[in-house]
């Protein structure tokens, strides 16, 4: 048996060469060349944004750990023991951080692996660590993964567009940024939540909450409220980062105007 390489792009789709009498040709398949322009092109999963692959567990009684420096040292190598254990195959590589309010958090440093995935293993970790830890009457809670949306604001959205009732603003919004972009937005308020003032103006600012991924989506163009020939667009001004500790979260700023 006779085993041939697989040809490189280059040489798969350059035209044939002109040989020698009576030389043999090479003959290229479609399948060969398909499987070098994957090789060539092929693309690593996103990265996720850091809040996404983290998860946390706060004690009973927020307050303080005096062994807040042993635990952020020996809990992650605890964590993964624990994860083993369960017959885990997921990564089992942390950080792990205490704040000031003895709430221990997990950072996985897989940068594609998602806290979410570990949710089947959360509730064996608390045990361990109340073990591991002199924790008194104030123990820690469940794990559970950190908080992630992002938050974007449209400014200067027509009021006459608009529910005048605060419990309608989301399912109208949902809807109408479901239908415009496939994205499907977690909650939505009025950044003004005094529907008084809000009714002295013609135009608002709203707040939605998106998962981090579908942000990207919604920062580049989108049809809402089209009336005759005119269509509004959402246009990104500025975005900036806010880091904490447990938390990070980013805020974008849209403008809703007229096309």
């Amino acid at each position: 048996m006779v085993l041939q390489a697989t040809p490189t792009y280059a040489r798969a789709v350059a035209p044939p060469a002109k040989g020698k009498k009576g030389q043999a040709k090479v003959s290229v398949s479609a399948s060969s060349v398909a499987v070098a322009s994957g090789e060539l092109f092929m693309k690593p999963p996103p990265l996720l944004p850091q809040a996404v692959h983290r998860f946390f567990a706060s004690r009973t009684t927020l307050k303080p750990h005096p062994e807040a420096h042993r635990i952020a040292a020996h809990f992650p190598d605890i964590a993964a023991s624990v994860l083993r254990e369960a017959n885990c195959s997921l990564p089992l590589s942390f950080t792990c951080t205490v704040n000031d309010r003895g709430s221990v958090s997990l950072l996985g440093t897989n940068l594609h692996t998602p806290a979410s995935t570990y949710t089947p293993y959360f509730a064996p970790l608390p045990t361990r660590l109340n073990r591991a830890f002199p924790v008194g009457n104030s123990p820690w809670d469940l794990f559970r993964p950190a908080p992630n949306e992002t938050q974007l604001s449209i400014h200067s959205i027509p009021l006459a567009f608009l529910p005048s009732d605060d419990n309608q603003l989301f399912p109208s919004l949902h809807e109408s940024i479901r239908n415009a972009r496939g994205v499907s937005i977690l909650s939505a308020y009025f950044l003004n939540p005094d529907s008084e003032s809000r009714s002295q103006k013609t135009a608002t600012c709203v707040v939605i909450l998106v998962a981090p991924l579908d942000a990207f989506a919604l920062l580049l163009s989108i049809n809402l409220f089209s009336r005759g020939s005119g269509k509004y667009r959402i246009c990104c001004l500025t975005i900036f980062r806010n880091t904490s500790r447990y938390l990070v979260t980013t805020f974008a700023t849209l403008v809703f105007c007229a096309q």
